[in-house]
């Protein structure tokens, strides 16, 4: 009987260290990941502003003067580098555009197709990108607003100086895991010209690696 009970001891308190590793592995998860319900409006857009990287899968609407067409892309993101792939629609899936800080390049492994910019400026202007709202947001040059609405947080910015189907720009973040939701891009008239709808979003957790860019001479390298 005291055998039975020394066993029984044995494996309660074996379950009790790997529960009590397990909470100290992921402390920081949980203190910070799954209690943004508890950070602050101005705690939560302070962290989508300073985010160091952002992946995510997005079903991007674009709205021209005749037609309307919906896209799905895989979006990469770190720092000023970024990957953004198209797999919907199928006729034109595996379009590839890569960014590493200074030139771009347009491929398509698929049809063949590899074109390459270099010192490539207007990237600053494409407003699939999630680091393009960010750095519009903190010029100080441009209006912006915050509020909340539907237990979203909505972080809104009107950019001067900018061509006026991306005058006005809107960020919507869920409150409860501080991760964005959807972005919608207004021309100069507010009509609705870019809708992108945000699924499978991770932040903060791309490595180095992750990012894929390329060299002058057209050969692969990772950063």
């Amino acid at each position: 009987m005291k055998k039975k009970v020394s066993i029984i001891i044995a494996i309660v308190l074996i379950i009790l260290v790997i529960f009590l590793f397990f909470i100290k592995n992921n402390y920081n998860f949980f203190k910070f990941g799954n209690n943004m319900s508890n950070k602050s409006a101005d705690e939560i857009k302070n962290y989508i502003l300073n985010i160091d990287s952002f992946s995510a899968e997005a079903s991007v609407t674009i709205t021209s003067n005749k037609t309307t067409n919906t896209y799905t892309f895989n979006q990469k993101i770190k720092g000023n580098k970024c990957v953004q792939e198209l797999l919907e629609p199928e006729n034109i899936a595996g379009l590839k555009i890569l960014y590493d800080g200074v030139n771009i390049k347009i491929e398509n492994t698929k049809i063949g197709i590899s074109k390459l910019y270099e010192n490539y400026n207007c990237i600053t202007s494409n407003s699939l990108w999630i680091n393009t709202f960010i750095n519009d947001y903190k010029n100080e040059t441009n209006e912006k607003t915050m509020y909340e609405e539907n237990n979203k947080i909505i972080l809104e910015v009107k950019v001067k100086n900018e061509n006026i189907y991306n005058a006005n720009k809107k960020l919507y973040i869920d409150k409860l895991t501080g991760k964005p939701v959807k972005m919608e891009v207004q021309d100069i008239t507010q009509n609705l010209k870019v809708y992108i709808l945000y699924n499978k979003v991770e932040i903060n957790t791309l490595q180095e690696e992750n990012i894929i860019a390329f060299k002058l001479n057209g050969e692969n390298e990772v950063i």
